[in-house]
C-alpha cells in the first residue's frame, strides 16, 4: 500500500515539473536587425558655366565630323572655276570672232544699230552692193535756212532739222536729200550719210558705212554687240 502511494505521488510531482515553464537567464534571444533607411540622392543642379562648356565641346565635336566630310567630299570650286573660265574664254572667242585679224568689223547680213539720239536699236540691213546707206522716216519737207537747203522729218516719232549735204537722183524724176546722222553699231560711232526715203521703213547701210572699217560674212547675223 505504501508502495502504491508513493508511486503516484513521484508520478504527479513528474507530471507538475513538465508543466511550469522553466526561467533560464542565460537564454539567447536571436536581435532582428533594423531596416536601414536610405537618404534620398538629389542630382545637383546643373550651372551656366557648365551647360556653356557643354555646349561647346559638342559644336567641337560637330565641327569635327563637318571637317572630315568636307575632306571626304569632292570639292566643286574647280568645277565652278573651270566652269567660268569655259565662259571666259568663249567671250575672248567672241571678241576674236566680231573683227578681222586687222581689225575691221564683221558684219552680218542684219546688225543693230543706233541713229540720231533714239534709244531703241533698229535692226539695219547690211547691203554691200548699195553704194549709199538709206532710212526711211516721214514727214519729209524741205525748207530754206539762211539761204542753205534743209529738211526736216520725223524718225521714231521724233522731229529733227538737219541742212542737206547733197541731193542724189536714183533716176531723172526724184531727187532724194542726203544727210548726215550720228550712227552707233558695234564700236564705231560717227556720222555716216544718208539717202531719206520719204514713207519709207528701215535702215540700208551700204558701200559708203562699210568703206575700210568693215566687212561682211553675210552668212550671220547679229555678230557685234548692241552699242550703247
Amino acid at each position: 500500500m505504501k508502495k502504491t502511494a508513493v508511486g503516484l505521488l513521484t508520478l504527479f510531482l513528474f507530471g507538475c515539473a513538465q508543466q511550469l515553464p522553466v526561467k533560464n537567464d542565460h537564454q539567447v534571444v536571436a536581435s532582428v536587425p533594423n531596416p536601414t533607411i536610405k537618404p534620398l540622392a538629389f542630382t545637383p543642379m546643373v550651372t551656366a558655366d557648365e551647360i556653356n562648356a557643354a555646349a561647346k565641346a559638342q559644336m567641337a565635336a560637330v565641327e569635327k565630323k563637318v571637317s572630315k566630310i568636307n575632306k571626304q567630299t569632292p570639292v566643286v570650286t574647280d568645277k565652278i572655276t573651270a566652269s567660268t573660265a569655259s565662259i571666259k574664254l568663249a567671250v575672248v572667242q567672241h571678241e576674236e570672232t566680231i573683227k578681222t585679224k586687222d581689225g575691221m568689223l564683221i558684219l552680218g547680213h542684219h546688225e543693230w544699230a543706233l541713229i540720231l539720239s533714239g534709244k531703241k536699236h533698229i535692226s539695219a540691213y547690211i547691203d554691200p552692193k548699195s553704194s549709199t546707206s538709206r532710212i526711211g522716216v516721214k514727214n519729209l519737207v524741205e525748207f530754206e535756212r539762211d539761204g542753205d537747203n534743209w529738211v526736216k522729218f520725223i524718225f521714231q516719232g521724233k522731229e529733227y532739222k538737219y541742212p542737206v549735204k547733197e541731193w542724189s537722183k536714183p533716176d531723172d524724176k526724184i531727187r532724194l536729200p542726203m544727210v548726215l546722222l550720228r550712227t552707233k553699231l558695234g564700236d564705231r560711232n560717227d556720222e555716216v550719210e544718208y539717202q531719206l526715203i520719204d514713207g519709207g521703213n528701215g535702215v540700208v547701210l551700204g558701200e559708203n558705212f562699210m568703206r575700210d572699217v568693215a566687212t561682211q560674212n553675210s552668212q550671220r547675223k547679229y555678230i557685234q554687240p548692241k552699242a550703247k
